[in-house]
């Protein structure tokens, strides 16, 4: 800059004081956390980092603190788990901060409505009406008062009324001050002895708020190479933001890495800054005042393993393999009746309760020193806590010293076994009082570790001879609002995309040839991709064929939503295409971003699991029992009620943020990971706050933020924007066009236009064209519809069409012809669209609606509904592979020749219904019975029942040959062995097989 001649410019040594500076007004700055197991790492602090979110106008007006009750389901924080959630974990204050904003009124607290009758809040709750609008409401309960007696009498026996909270006049301070006094019945809840709230005395004035989060965990590489750099991280969101927010990486907080911790370890550090009674400072820039906070904890995003040990379960290795129900039990018992037909359905929840009570029982039997007994109750119970195994290891060690020491060692056992005398049962009476003791004192030694926190305890707690969450087993089984098995949610990428599209990609590409696959690779290649959520990037057939075991997430997202289309001739396979049938209609209802009627939904997404299941049941019996995420699926649907649809808690997002970790760790010079990562994302951090406009607290206790200047850097540089990880909406009108780039544009006049198109004056030439019509007219490049989607010439849309009366419209389906528009103004344009009609049957193959060319074409302009996707019926066309110019490489001809589906001209096309955009919008446009799901199985009982005893079958067939593989292998290494090595013991092959273990 000195170079270039620009003034003032600081030295670098300014440069760094001014920044450090600042990152220690603005934050977050990393503290240092040993863990139990005694690893330290370095962690940005969560409550920090959400104050954030309060201090900055860009995120503030969208943070929603109210339990909202909606016709349709789009938000967590609409979803049905915070209806049932216990009021003390929710917001407990509302205020009307635009009229009275002083006057903050908190549930279990009596206050005065506007026609003088007393109430109770139980709830805040916000509506929102059919068109957008809110209203803030209270559940109540209603209150008996006598002014003579002063008695109140709480209608704790009838149903909670809603009431909206305008109605509300005077809060409990409010009452008190203007000389009321309430006196309950010793019967009243016990709350009602304990006005005003206690937060609110905490408070002081100040409003408070309740936040809900969730925390992503998961082992990472810290190197951009194939050399695997083990790091454990964990990512925060803001569940109190919208979704379309949560979707952006400037949303997703960094809190810590470490390459030594475990997830469980970094939850207890993490731990430190949640919870219902832990509440924090913070500046609200919408309110201009100081408030104060506090973080839930409801979801725990992960793949599958990590939710596992997260759930403090033992993962596919224990013979009950589901980490959120019992489902499973021996080999023998999942493949019978009953057994086998459980896993298609949630079994008895797991609780936490349950799970604390099996990890002390494992510790308790751990004192004993036989480690198969331990084993034994984790394989049987699927619990398995990485905490506490580290301290039943050391159990069993310093178990098995003691006993040596105590009872077998001559020298110096126990005195009382040294007499001879004693036999029989009072020899046994006397080794279990042995037993005991060495049992209550290994439990006092485990109740003092790990020492440097057990000194922290305060002399008279009861915490220093109990077993702790954090010190001895998982954290997370004792956080407010957090039930880990109900919580750790069913992730579509991981277990739908990585796990169902992947297995069905498996399963096909291992039944065909060289020959079948190069087929399917020219198919995939020749996809329509216009409508669908691919349409930022080609198929790539060739590369998906090649790299076929070596694909990722959106690769089969792809996949699954083209791939039915491809099964017919050569490709063709009756279990295969339903296989796929049924993966295809269930990931488009997973990808819904706002479900409107829940019930429909739910029974639909119900139906449809159920195919999937089935068809692998009669494909593999033993697949469910062998994939522990196909049994997964069917705790998708409470997971969809209680938490919203699936993409809200969808990783993905933090799978992207691992990009930016990666950055900031091959920076570092890997001496100290953790505290070095932590610290550049915490500048990360400090400098998105500032160019956001955030407002932070100065030394002499004044909330400034920066000039205007700097805020409005940010606000006009798309490039900063974009590397921040904001992502501006893009203004889009519906209806309108836009015009081709100067050299492609060409005009003409109306009368060359309607004769080139064919088109004629009574069908299309609206009346309001009348009198421009022979101007010039212009091809234009793309028309927006009314979701926003860019709509360009052959696109398949939906629009709506003038009735024949004038006063209706009517819904129809084509494709974009043109897109005209006129020279004197580009709000003159219309759009020609070639009409298709839906027939009232489906594709038999397919099951998808098929599209036949109507007679005419319509012109429309702003009624352009929204865009989808729809594929050649090649089978029905008998469209074949042909050579087609030369394979491009490089950008250049070369002389390989380029084989494509050529599309015959015979127009039959299916709407596909497995696209995952406008997944909703299109089945809202279509008739009912062209959508409703057809179960797979009409009799599932006798057909479960079949493929149980297949199962068995199955079983017995792979236990025989598995004992005739050992015995081949046995005879076959002792006759390659030399005489005086031993041949290997039967049984110790290694095997990851659940099946192969057994």
């Amino acid at each position: 800059m000195r170079q270039c001649g620009t003034p003032n410019v600081p030295s670098f040594s300014a440069l760094r004081a001014n920044q450090a500076r600042l990152k220690a007004t603005i934050g977050p700055t990393s503290t240092r956390h040993v863990s139990t197991l005694g690893n330290e790492f370095h962690m940005n602090s969560a409550s920090k980092l959400i104050s954030l979110d309060f201090a900055n106008p860009l995120v503030r007006p969208h943070i929603h603190p109210y339990v909202e009750i909606s016709s349709s389901l789009s938000e967590f924080y609409q979803a049905e788990r915070l209806r049932n959630e216990n009021v003390d974990l929710l917001q407990l204050m509302w205020a009307d901060f635009k009229r009275s904003p002083d006057q903050h009124f908190y549930i279990k607290e009596i206050a005065q409505t506007n026609n003088g009758t007393f109430v109770i809040p139980m709830r805040w709750v916000r509506l929102i009406g059919a068109h957008g609008n809110e209203v803030d409401c209270a559940d109540v309960y209603e209150v008996d008062y006598d002014g003579m007696t002063c008695k109140a009498v709480i209608r704790v026996d009838e149903a909670l009324t809603r009431l909206e909270t305008s109605q509300l006049k005077h809060t409990y301070l409010d009452l008190v001050g203007e000389g009321y006094s309430f006196v309950f019945e010793q019967s009243a809840p016990e709350w009602c002895r304990v006005m005003p709230h206690p937060i609110r005395l905490l408070a002081q004035g100040r409003p408070t708020f309740t936040i809900s989060i969730m925390s992503w965990k998961d082992d990472v590489s810290g190197n951009r190479s194939k050399q695997y750099n083990a790091h454990t991280n964990n990512y925060l969101a803001n569940l109190n933001l919208p979704h379309a927010l949560l979707q952006q990486e400037y949303n997703i907080r960094f809190s810590a890495t470490s390459p030594h911790a475990s997830a469980l370890e970094l939850a207890d550090g993490l731990s430190q800054d949640i919870g219902a009674n832990k509440w924090h400072d913070g500046y609200d820039c919408a309110l201009q005042e100081e408030i104060l906070f506090r973080l839930i904890c409801r979801i725990e995003p992960a793949d599958n393993p990590q939710q596992s040990e997260l759930c403090s379960h033992i993962g596919m290795q224990g013979s009950s393999f589901c980490r959120r129900c019992k489902a499973g039990g021996s080999l023998d018992e999942v493949t019978s009746e009953a057994g086998y037909k459980a896993l298609f359905r949630p079994t008895i929840p797991r609780t936490v309760p349950e799970t604390i009570a099996e990890i002390k029982a494992q510790l308790v039997a751990a004192t004993h020193g036989i480690a198969k007994t331990v084993e034994s109750m984790q394989t049987k119970s699927g619990i398995k806590d990485p905490i506490a195994q580290h301290w039943i290891d050391k159990l069993i060690a310093k178990s098995r010293l003691i006993h040596e020491e105590r009872t077998t060692n001559p020298l110096t056992q126990d005195p009382r076994l040294k007499n001879r005398r004693l036999t029989g049962a009072a020899r046994q009476a006397v080794q279990s009082e042995i037993e005991n003791e060495i049992e209550q004192e290994l439990l006092r030694w485990l109740t003092e570790q790990p020492m440097h926190r057990y000194q922290n305890i305060p002399v008279d707690s009861e915490r220093r001879s109990q077993i702790r969450a954090g010190d001895h087993f998982n954290i997370l089984l004792t956080l407010d609002g957090l039930n880990v098995h109900r919580d750790t949610l069913v992730e579509i990428l991981h277990t739908w995309g990585l796990g169902q599209g992947k297995y069905a990609w498996h399963k096909s590409t291992t039944t065909w040839n060289d020959q079948q696959l190069t087929c399917l690779a020219i198919r995939l290649q020749s996809s329509s991709i216009d409508g669908l959520s691919t349409s930022t990037f080609p198929i790539r057939g060739h590369y998906f064929i090649k790299y076929r075991n070596g694909l990722v997430g959106k690769h089969f997202k792809a996949i699954q939503q083209v791939m039915v289309f491809h099964l017919y001739t050569e490709l063709e396979n009756p279990l295969l295409l339903a296989l796929w049938r049924a993966t295809g209609e269930v990931g488009a209802l997973l990808h819904y971003s706002t479900i409107d009627d829940l019930e429909s939904y739910l029974e639909d997404l119900e139906i449809l699991i159920d195919n999937v299941l089935d068809i692998w049941a009669e494909l593999d019996p033993l697949r469910i029992i062998e994939k522990g995420k196909l049994h997964v699926l069917t705790h998708l649907i409470q997971d969809i009620r209680n938490a919203g649809p699936a993409i809200v808690y969808s990783t993905e997002i933090f799978e992207c943020w691992n990009a930016i970790f990666r950055t900031c760790s091959i920076l570092s010079n890997h001496q100290s990971p953790s505290h070095d990562i932590a610290e550049a994302l915490g500048e990360l951090e400090c400098f998105k706050h500032l160019v956001s406009g955030g407002w932070w607290k100065t030394k002499a206790g004044k909330y400034v933020q920066a000039g205007k200047g700097v805020r409005n850097m940010f606000l006009t540089y798309p490039d900063i924007q974009r590397r921040l990880g904001w992502v501006e909406r893009r203004i889009l009108v519906p209806g309108s066009v836009k015009q081709k780039s100067r050299k492609k544009r060409t005009s003409a006049r109306w009368s060359s236009i309607r004769q080139a198109e064919h088109l004629t004056i009574d069908t299309l030439e609206p009346g309001n064209l009348s009198g421009r019509s022979e101007g010039e007219w212009e091809y234009g490049s793309h028309v927006v519809s009314q979701v926003h989607d860019i709509c360009r010439e052959g696109s398949w849309v939906f629009y709506d069409l003038k009735s024949d009366d004038d006063q209706t419209y009517t819904s129809h389906a084509g494709r974009i012809r043109r897109v005209l528009i006129s020279k004197l103004s580009t709000l003159h344009a219309f759009i020609v669209i070639d009409e298709f009609n839906i027939l009232e049957q489906l594709d038999e193959r397919t099951r998808m609606p098929v599209l036949v060319r109507g007679k005419s074409a319509n012109m429309c302009h702003f009624h352009v509904k929204f865009i989808f996707n729809a594929q050649h019926n090649c089978l029905l066309a008998e469209c074949s592979i042909k050579d087609s110019g030369s394979d491009l490489q490089e950008r250049q001809a070369t002389t390989l020749p380029r084989k494509v589906v050529m599309h015959e001209a015979r127009e039959c096309y299916l709407l596909n219904l497995h696209g995952l955009h406008n997944a909703s919008l299109i089945r809202q446009a279509l008739p009912r019975h062209l959508t409703k799901p057809v179960p797979y199985l009409q009799d599932r009982a006798s057909k479960h029942r079949e493929f149980a005893a297949a199962a068995r079958q199955l079983l017995i067939t792979k236990r025989s040959d598995a004992v005739a593989k050992a015995k081949a292998t046995r005879a076959r290494n002792s006759k390659a062995a030399p005489k005086d090595v031993q041949p290997q013991a039967a049984g110790t092959t290694e095997s990851t097989s659940r099946i192969d273990n057994a």
